[in-house]
């Protein structure tokens, strides 16, 4: 099992005590309750006979009831709209309280008839307002606009008389509250209206000013959409700086190029589109002048060819016309075709000395004129965002009064409705309606006798249980047996009752052996199963009590007995040195006993056979207390009575030890520690809680096993109290007669009573007693 697990087990194993403690308190006091049911039935008398008398004493109070609608048109106030005044119910309030306001009171007095105002006759109007005020009560559902009006009075008529002029003096009171304010109103409501007018003015100007300041602006008015020309300009600037930079950087790859080829001494004259026409022109070698000659020259040719043609007609191929001419032609055409070369070579000679410098000089021209423009045109784009930003403030502005503007008119439209308002309803904001009118109720509402009856047997419940429980408080006495074993910690091995008392000599004055078949005999019967089968060895017991007088003797003696009469040999020994209770009832009071075997120096075994009786019941020897010594404790705590223990051990199946009360002396907690376990003899009708309870402590303190307590001297209803009675039905008959050897071995009967008895305080059996059983 885990950590947690454990936790959670020690905590539901801790809910599951506090559960049953708590059952058992309950259960314990309604117990108590039953023991002291007398004074529970008188509290009840009582406050039944004082409730029967403030019943008949008491004056009959009568109630008249009335209820009040409430309609709200208008508060009378300029800011309803603003407010939300218009829901009547967020006003009851002040209408509950209005209703019982001095002003209404006394006006409710005044129109009161003669006959009624007889019930006020012994009062100034002070006191007949304040009384009416106490009287009188007003509620109202929460979300409801009704309010409901109630007067308590001796006479049932005045009740309703008051409540009848209460609500028309109230009615009467708002409608003077509200055309008393008309005039003021409508006063106030012409100022607002004034006011508004004149700061709608002076926002109207405002803006017509600037909208004039700002003439970049399209279409500013009202209702009509807005353009900034100062954005238009900003986007075109922007598509333009865009361009420039796209320009610049162009230029500059140009440049780089051509300076590259010209250092590697390449063609350049693929550039030379930058330089224009006539520079190309000088640079190919085709200037005017060659351009011109060359024309020139073309037209000779077509001349002289025209004239060859015509000479061939007349002349033959040698003439010499046509020779001279063939030969001009020839000329011509020749110089034709070296011209172009030689232009060629000349466009080349320029392009290494002249184009490639020409170019750079362009192209450098060309990037700065490009970022003079990049530079311009971010310039006008700054004084251009500037500029838009003013104009969007103003924008901005202006907007935000057109707005307001708007309000303010609604406002004005609004003060104006409340006016024409004011004038329609004539100043009647309140209007009211009796849904309920008063009645006079000839039944009183107080006193009831149900309610009188009810808190009689309330109040006089609720003060016997407190009787009862302050005495059981103040009662330092165990009243169950379920309070034994939660505060002491053990079982309850058996209880007792008053046993009657036999004028015998020795054992004939013990129940058990004088009345062995006997009901009573029974209980120590049933303390011989529970000490049987209790967990470890039980064989060596002392017998003790909280004080004297508990009858640790009466229980030692009869638990003998009944140990002897099962077949045991039994030994019990009187260790009450000091006042031997159990000596003095076997009439054992001589100069033998365990004194003198613990102050003998004798051989052991001829101490104790000297001192050792036989009585009169089979299988039982007593040693008896002996001579009284001066130091009982010290004799106990020596090694002869632990010697004696162990002698006694070896010959005896059970030795039982009748020993002092462990608060009276030290004796038993001496005894205690040499034995197997205590046996604690209470008597609930003598022994204080407390005291019970040191025992107890002081037997723990020790290291003893208390096996468990005895309840004894149980009688009437502490009998009952304890539940004795219970499987005590079932016994013999005080003729029947038994052989010897069946009355010293109890028949099966016998043993299911003595079980059944023990189950009433011992609780479920342990393991090893239950192993005990099975064997």
């Amino acid at each position: 099992m885990t950590t947690s697990q454990r936790q959670v087990n020690t905590v539901g194993a801790g809910g599951q005590d506090a559960l049953a403690m708590t059952l058992h308190a309950i259960a314990r006091f309604l117990r108590t309750v039953r023991h002291r049911s007398g004074i529970l039935l008188l509290c009840l008398v009582v406050s039944g006979a004082l409730g029967t008398l403030y019943y008949v004493t008491a004056p009959r109070i009568y109630q008249s009831k009335a209820s009040l609608f409430v309609v709200q048109i208008g508060s009378g106030v300029t800011q309803d709209s603003v407010q939300g005044a218009s829901d009547p119910s967020r006003s009851m309030p002040t209408f509950r309280r209005l209703m019982a306001d001095d002003e209404v009171m006394r006006r409710a007095l005044e129109r009161l008839p003669e006959r009624f105002k007889q019930h006020f006759s012994e009062l100034t109007e002070a006191e007949a307002v304040a009384e009416m005020q106490k009287s009188l009560s007003v509620s109202s559902d929460f979300g409801t606009n009704v309010l409901d009006v109630s007067y308590r009075s001796t006479d049932a008529k005045v009740a309703a008389a008051v409540v009848a002029h209460v609500l028309v003096a109230y009615n009467s009171f708002m409608n003077d509250v509200n055309r008393g304010s008309s005039d003021k109103n409508i006063e106030r409501l012409e100022a607002q209206f004034a006011e508004v007018t004149k700061e709608l003015q002076e926002l109207q100007a405002y803006r017509d000013e600037l909208t004039k300041r700002s003439p970049d602006f399209v279409g500013v008015g009202d209702g009509e959409s807005v353009v900034n020309l100062s954005v238009a300009n900003m986007k075109h600037l922007l598509a333009r700086l865009s361009e420039a930079q796209q320009e610049a950087a162009n230029a500059q790859a140009t440049l780089e190029t051509l300076r590259q080829a010209v250092a590697n001494g390449e063609d350049v004259l693929q550039y030379a589109s930058e330089l224009g026409e006539q520079v190309l022109a000088e640079v190919m070698g085709v200037s005017g002048q060659s351009v011109f000659q060359t024309t020139q020259i073309t037209q000779d040719l077509f001349d002289l060819e025209a004239q060859l043609q015509t000479a061939m007609k007349s002349y033959g191929a040698k003439h010499p016309t046509i020779i001279d001419l063939q030969n001009q032609i020839a000329t011509k055409r020749n110089f034709m075709t070296q011209n172009p070369a030689m232009r060629m070579q000349a466009a080349e000679e320029n392009s290494r000395g002249y184009l490639g410098p020409k170019l750079i000089e362009k192209t450098e021209q060309r990037l700065r004129m490009a970022r003079q423009q990049v530079a311009q045109i971010g310039q006008d784009i700054r004084a251009e965002k500037t500029q838009a930003m003013e104009l969007s403030m103003t924008l901005r502005e202006i907007q935000d009064i057109n707005r307001e503007i708007e309000r303010r008119h609604e406002y004005r439209a609004s003060l104006t409705d409340k006016m024409d308002l004011i004038d329609l309803t004539g100043d009647t904001f309140i209007r009211t309606e009796i849904s309920s009118p008063p009645r006079v109720n000839q039944l009183p509402v107080s006193p009831r006798p149900v309610i009188v009856g009810f808190l009689s047997i309330f109040f006089g419940t609720a003060g016997g249980l407190g009787i009862i429980w302050v005495l059981d408080i103040m009662d330092d006495r165990f009243r169950a047996p379920e309070e034994l074993k939660l505060q002491l910690d053990t079982q309850i091995l058996t209880m007792v009752p008053a046993l009657e008392q036999f004028s015998g000599e020795g054992f004939n004055s013990v129940l058990c052996h004088v009345k062995p078949n006997s009901t009573e005999a029974e209980s120590f019967r049933g303390l011989r199963t529970n000490l049987e089968f209790a967990g470890g060895d039980t064989g060596r017991i002392v017998c003790t009590s909280t004080e004297p007088g508990d009858g640790k003797t009466t229980i030692s003696s009869n638990m003998a007995v009944a140990f002897a009469q099962s077949g045991r040999r039994t030994l019990i020994i009187d260790a009450d040195m000091r006042r031997p209770g159990l000596s003095t009832l076997l009439d054992l009071r001589d100069d033998k006993g365990l004194s003198v075997i613990l102050r003998s120096t004798d051989e052991f075994d001829e101490a104790v056979q000297g001192n050792l009786r036989a009585t009169a019941v089979d299988g039982l020897d007593v040693i008896s207390c002996g001579p009284r010594p001066v130091n009982p404790a010290e004799l106990l705590s020596s090694e002869r009575f632990a010697n004696l223990l162990a002698w006694a051990e070896t010959r005896y199946d059970q030795i039982i030890v009748d020993a002092p009360p462990v608060l009276a002396v030290s004796d038993p907690l001496i005894i205690a520690r040499l034995v197997d376990g205590v046996v604690l003899v209470v008597r609930p009708d003598k022994d204080r809680r407390r005291m019970v309870i040191r025992a107890a402590e002081a037997l723990h303190n020790v290291g003893s096993n208390l096996l468990g307590v005895v309840v004894n001297h149980l009688s009437g209803s502490e009998a009952e109290g304890y539940g004795y009675g219970y499987g005590y039905g079932y016994g013999y008959e005080e003729n029947d007669t038994h052989p010897t050897d069946e009355r010293r071995q109890p028949s099966h009967n016998q043993a299911d009573v003595a079980v059944s008895l023990s189950m009433i305080g011992s609780g479920p059996e342990p393991e090893d007693s239950a192993d005990k059983k099975a064997a």
